[in-house]
């Protein structure tokens, strides 16, 4: 249909304010609670033991031992992240703070015997690793048979331009081939985890963040200020955190238009046959 300029005019602006509206309407995004929800369906008993995988400065470790009373092993290869957590745990009452240790150590070399964790869990750690094959290969050695992966991590989409990736993953810390879900999967299909569920979030956890505070929104806004005065940051600033700063801003842009999207894998460690 050719385009009619008149009537362009006159349908646009009504069309626009009913899809405007219809817009502003949530679209009741998943928020980053699934996590907590997912391992309550697990159902484990009191005492299980979990391992949290790059457990920064202990704050979902806590969580584990708070929500459910599981003993949690947090580590993280960052000392000054152990120190913080240990720190935390000293002002925690007595039955949490005994079900929590930390321990420095890597996704790809778990500090615990063969078969003895009942829950891995691994919050925006995997696209860190160079290795994911053989984090998932060590997960699935530390699980006791019907253990269970609960996995967070951002993927690359194809709406991400190669040049764009390749420098926002870069600023960010992320190894380009542990952010393409194609290598996340081949790892997760070699390690022998069986694939329980996974979901594939897109943008909902950005969506949720933008609706509670405005979070992609400002994001947006210092992306623009850093981009048109770059020479005011780095003076201000310095280099490096310039380019950490212009390096957040974009990531949140990108899970908001959907360059990035989020996902959770929850995985289980198969019983043996026979």
């Amino acid at each position: 249909m050719a385009w009619d300029r008149e009537l362009s005019y006159d349908v646009s602006p009504r069309v626009q304010a009913a899809f405007e509206a219809r817009l502003d309407e949530s679209l009741g995004p998943r928020d980053p609670s699934l996590l907590l929800q997912v391992v309550r369906e697990l159902d484990l008993p009191p005492d299980s033991r979990a391992v949290d995988v790059g457990c920064g400065v202990g704050t979902y470790a806590v969580r584990l031992a708070m929500h459910f009373g599981l003993r949690v092993l947090g580590i993280d290869p960052v000392q000054r992240h152990l120190d913080a957590a240990r720190a935390a745990r000293r002002d925690l009452v007595p039955d949490i703070a005994s079900r929590l240790s930390f321990e420095r150590a890597a996704a790809t070399d778990v500090p615990v015997p063969d078969s003895s964790v009942d829950l891995v869990w691994c919050r925006d750690v995997m696209t860190h690793v160079e290795r994911p094959d053989q984090a998932y290969a060590e997960f699935a050695r530390v699980l006791r048979p019907g253990g269970h992966v609960v996995a967070y991590q951002p993927v690359v989409t194809d709406l991400l331009a190669p040049e764009d990736a390749e420098r926002l993953l870069e600023v960010r810390g992320v190894v380009p081939s542990s952010a393409d879900p194609g290598v996340l999967d081949a790892a997760i299909a070699d390690s022998g985890l069986e694939v329980v569920e996974t979901f594939d979030l897109a943008s909902e956890w950005a969506e949720w963040s933008q609706e509670q505070d405005g979070v992609a929104g400002r994001a947006l806004l210092r992306l623009a200020r850093l981009l048109r005065e770059p020479d005011r940051y780095r003076s201000e600033l310095g280099d490096a955190a310039y380019d950490a700063m212009l390096g957040a801003s974009r990531w949140e842009v990108h899970r908001m238009t959907g360059g990035l999207a989020d996902r959770v894998d929850v995985l289980r460690k198969p019983w043996p046959r026979g």
